[in-house]
């Protein structure tokens, strides 16, 4: 002990010194951004207006369109109709969906930084994204954003959860300004996540746009390009 100080004096010396290194070992990790392509196809037009009654039994068939991927992530494209209640006219949903692997022990800024090392937690701090390119014809009210286990190619595949939506995306209008994706606390993705970083294992994201088009709107067209940029908050 150095002269003039007192155990107490040393105690709380120690006591400081251990809760500055506790975080010290805590580090960001900005995993390799993720890029969506939606492709809608390039049809023209309108949706046709066709009366129904209660069931969707007229509008099978009769609102349909071509929607063929283009370069970038493969889209998978299909489309439900059904009767709304109200105006009995036929309405169709257009789910469009993208996925992307995230290969951990191959992402740059995970090997070079922690790899090597055991983890004592794993958090997502923050999901950015930018919308580069926006083409499309329609306007979407969100876009999910699901996470799964390696191989999972739709949001209702085992082991799949919902991480969070995007704001509304305008039609052809494109962003460059990063906006924060809207997720909850208790988002089920998060363990998700959390699981396949802890043990160095790849996971998917999986992105979901599901706009609804009425009688008279526009036949959904045109792409739209997501860019995703995952951080981590790490322990080791």
């Amino acid at each position: 002990m150095l002269r003039g100080t007192t155990p107490i004096h040393a105690l709380a010396t120690v006591l400081l010194t251990a809760s500055l290194g506790c975080g010290l070992l805590d580090t960001d990790v900005d995993l390799a951004q993720q890029t969506f392509t939606l492709d809608f196809g390039q049809q023209t037009g309108t949706m046709p207006t066709i009366a129904c009654d209660s069931n969707a039994g007229a509008c099978g068939g009769a609102m349909t369109f071509d929607a063929s991927a283009t370069a970038g992530t493969p889209t998978q494209v299909d489309v439900t109709v059904g009767c709304d209640g109200a105006s009995r006219k036929c309405f169709a949903t257009v789910n469009a969906r993208a996925s992307t692997t995230v290969g951990v022990l191959q992402d740059d800024a995970f090997s070079s930084k922690i790899a090597r090392h055991a983890l004592s937690f794993v958090e997502l701090s923050d999901v950015a994204y930018t919308i580069p390119i926006n083409t499309i014809t329609f306007d979407i009210p969100q876009a999910d954003v699901y996470a799964g286990p390696a191989g999972s190619t739709r949001e209702t595949d085992p082991g799949v959860a919902l991480l969070g939506k995007t704001e509304p995306i305008a039609a052809g209008t494109p962003t460059t300004t990063t906006q924060h994706m809207i997720i909850k606390p208790d988002a089920p993705a998060r363990e998700v996540i959390k699981h396949a970083v802890e043990n160095k294992q790849d996971f998917v994201f999986i992105v979901v746009a599901s706009p609804r088009m009425d009688a008279g709107s526009p036949v959904p067209a045109g792409s739209l390009q997501i860019v995703v940029s995952p951080k981590l908050k790490v322990g080791l």
